[in-house]
């Protein structure tokens, strides 16, 4: 997935548990700021989750549909469409169609049975029209634990160009996965366990009459195999994206490109449950009122979502004639998202559920009504207004100047139990609307000191409002709503162009306000959103290519982050707790290690192509006050694959071998659950996959 494909580039720090990037439990970091901090398009659609901001690495179509994957640092350009892009953006273009007829296939075969199968047509010309379509089945075997991942994508691009002046491109992707969740471990999980500890395979069978409550949360070792069976941790999802890019020539100085689109998602994250269940007279159990009474069964909670999301960007171009050229241009998005927490029956024999979509087989009240933990449902209107002036007095000199404003409204309404009766069991609802807004300039200024030699400075300052789900945990619990996060950040860069060298160098700082932390409240279990108080990230990046000759290059980058913050931290009274102040100024900021390095090496010759690279990550906390640190990690990838060139109608028939983690090394990476005090709850962390080897071969018919 696209988490492994930037992990090269520098201030990027990425986790990924499946080395065949076929779970959505992948992450990273940019900089010191997380993935939900950085903006995701693909071929210009946001797809970060409008709620959370969270991406989703194996939703984004086959990196084999890709033509470029650019990576903003610290802020994006102001016409990106981004929602909450506080700390960078990552934009996926997918490849154009060709102008002549051809099939693309490609088989592959590896660790854990992971298995391939790829088929890319395009059309070529028909008239004015040229388009592809790919199709792909996707899967492995979990190599800890047990479960089968399974994506089935297809996708499409279709150019019409009109005339010279005028074209039309549709995009389209849709993604269908099967997957289990890989379990996170805390450094004493990983310790005790060993590094392939994951959730149980073992279910045992449900006492007679359910488990007492009493011993749920508790020792009892029924209730705790039932509690991690495997089965209970899938993530089932399907989503569609698709768009429409108009790019049209309206006069010889003035240029218009819009892009309308549409996306739908559906599934979720499922997990165990207890839930007290009572024989109905139809022979189907159904949830009694009194959630705390004994005859507790395992159920499958499904952390059920459903997203429609239309939008529209466009942008004017105008060639204002003395070195000047104007953009301007709107966003506009109204998405709706619907949450909710189902339960659907499981087999107290053999731990199986009925239905891991939570689609069918759903509990319910003994009236009929469908149990679920909550319901919320947000609607999310996002207008931005940009504009910049694009100056370049010299030859040498080129100057951006610019503003976006930026407005997000969320309306969430918010039912806690629906359809629960009894007034003891904390059925409550909360309607609320709030509006957030901010003018955010930018600056930019380049000076090509001479062929070899550019210098460049940007200024630029970014914005994102509160997640969704923080308005009624902080209502609930009697604490006020979370501030917007923003950030002022600075680069200062050079860049070296000179026969075989090419050097990228610059520091940067970003001074971020209000970064918020997600706490749980240990009476209620309801996740709280508060502010952490500034962060203040700096650093320097540099990465550099060195053509050596026949065929070899070396790539390397270096990346040193300080993401300190600045104040220590108060955790704010709650209705069941007291508050409490911790000691965290100056301490690190969890998932951004201070030091990274990565090199690779790559010859190609004659057919035959030979890469290999190695990437450092140092060490880095899991909790905002230090005491909890993974150890650095080195691991190795490498690759080689063969092209016999053309015979008949089969066009470069490939043969690739590559191989990950070529050393095996058992390590924590990035935190997957960071917490403020490792003495009071450990973090978790990725695991990284082992060595894993893959075979494809590929060819192109015509």
């Amino acid at each position: 997935d696209y988490t492994q494909m930037i992990n090269s580039m520098p201030g990027v720090n990425a986790a990924s548990p499946d080395g065949f990037g076929l779970t959505d439990n992948s992450s990273y970091t940019v900089r010191g700021f997380n993935a939900s901090e950085v903006g995701v398009t693909m071929d210009g659609v946001p797809v970060n989750d409008v709620g959370d901001y969270v991406p989703y690495p194996s939703e984004y179509g086959e990196a084999r549909n890709y033509a470029s994957v650019t990576l903003m640092q610290g802020s994006a350009d102001i016409d990106m469409p981004d929602l909450g892009a506080v700390g960078g953006h990552i934009a996926f273009i997918t490849q154009a169609p060709t102008k002549d007829f051809n099939v693309y296939v490609g088989q592959t075969f590896g660790s854990y049975d992971a298995r391939s199968t790829f088929v890319r047509v395009n059309t070529g010309d028909t008239g004015p029209v040229r388009s592809w379509i790919s199709f792909s089945q996707n899967s492995n075997d979990k190599w800890r634990g047990a479960g089968t991942n399974d994506i089935r994508r297809v996708q499409a691009k279709s150019l019409w160009t009109i005339n010279d002046r005028n074209s039309l491109t549709f995009n389209f992707n849709y993604n269908h996965e099967a997957n289990y969740f890989y379990s996170p471990m805390s450094r004493s999980q990983f310790g005790e366990n060993g590094y392939k500890y994951d959730y149980g395979t073992r279910w045992l069978t449900t006492p007679k009459g359910g488990f007492p409550s009493s011993q749920l949360y508790g020792d009892d070792p029924t209730y705790q195999a039932q509690n991690n069976y495997y089965k209970l941790y899938q993530n089932p999802f399907k989503s569609y994206v698709t768009s429409l890019d108009g790019e049209f020539r309206l006069t010889d100085d003035l240029s218009l490109s819009v892009i309308p689109y549409f996306q739908y998602g559906m599934g979720n994250g499922s997990y165990p449950g207890f839930l007290p269940l009572r024989a109905g007279a139809n022979g189907k159990p159904y949830v009694a009122m009194d959630q705390d009474a004994d005859g507790q069964y395992a159920v499958l909670d499904a952390y059920q979502g459903y997203t429609y999301r239309p939008g529209i960007n466009a942008k004017f171009t105008l060639n204002l004639g003395m070195d000047h050229t104007l953009e301007w241009g709107l966003w506009y998005e109204r998405s709706r998202q619907n949450d909710f927490i189902n339960a659907s029956y499981v087999d107290p024999a053999t731990g199986s559920p009925s239905s891991i979509w939570g689609d069918r087989d759903l509990l319910t009240y003994a009236d009929g009504k469908v149990w679920q933990n909550y319901n919320e449902h947000d609607t999310t209107t996002v207008k931005k207004l940009f504009v910049q002036d694009t100056w370049t007095p010299t030859d040498s000199l080129t100057i951006n100047l610019g503003t976006s404003f930026l407005d997000t409204t969320r309306q969430n309404q918010f039912v806690m139990y629906p359809g629960n009766t009894d007034p003891d069991y904390g059925t409550a609802q909360l309607d609320s609307r709030n509006n957030y807004h901010k003018f955010l300039p930018t600056l930019g200024v380049s000076w090509q000191v001479n062929d070899a030699n550019q210098i460049y400075y940007s200024l630029t300052k970014t914005f994102r409002a509160p997640e969704d789900a923080a308005t009624y945990g902080n209502s609930r619990l009697g604490l006020p709503a979370p501030l917007p996060e923003s950030a002022w950040s600075n680069e200062l860069g050079w860049r070296y162009n000179s026969g075989p060298l090419n050097v990228h160098a610059d520091l940067y700082l970003a001074n971020m306000t209000n970064r918020t932390a997600i706490g749980l409240d240990q009476n209620t279990y309801i996740n709280y959103y508060i502010n952490a108080g500034p962060v203040r990230m700096a650093g320097f990046n540099a990465e550099g290519t060195l053509e050596l000759g026949h065929g070899l290059s070396l790539y390397g980058s270096y990346t040193y982050t300080q993401a300190r913050i600045k104040d220590n931290l108060y955790l704010p009274s709650t209705d069941g707790s007291a508050g409490s102040w911790y000691a965290t100024r100056g301490r690190q900021f969890t998932g951004a290690p201070r030091n990274m390095a990565y090199l690779g090496m790559h010859y190609a010759h004659q057919g035959l192509t030979v890469d290999l690279n190695g990437k450092f990550t140092g060490s880095e906390y899991g909790d905002f006050l230090n005491t909890d640190k993974v150890p650095s990690n080195f691991t190795m990838n490498g690759s080689a694959s063969y092209d016999f060139g053309d015979h008949g109608i089969l066009h470069h028939p490939t043969i690739a071998l590559n191989v990950l983690n070529l050393w095996n090394r058992h390590y924590l990476a990035l935190p997957y659950s960071p917490t403020i005090s490792a003495a009071e709850s450990s973090p978790t962390y990725y695991v990284g996959a082992p060595r894993e080897w893959y075979l494809t071969l590929s060819t192109q018919f015509f």
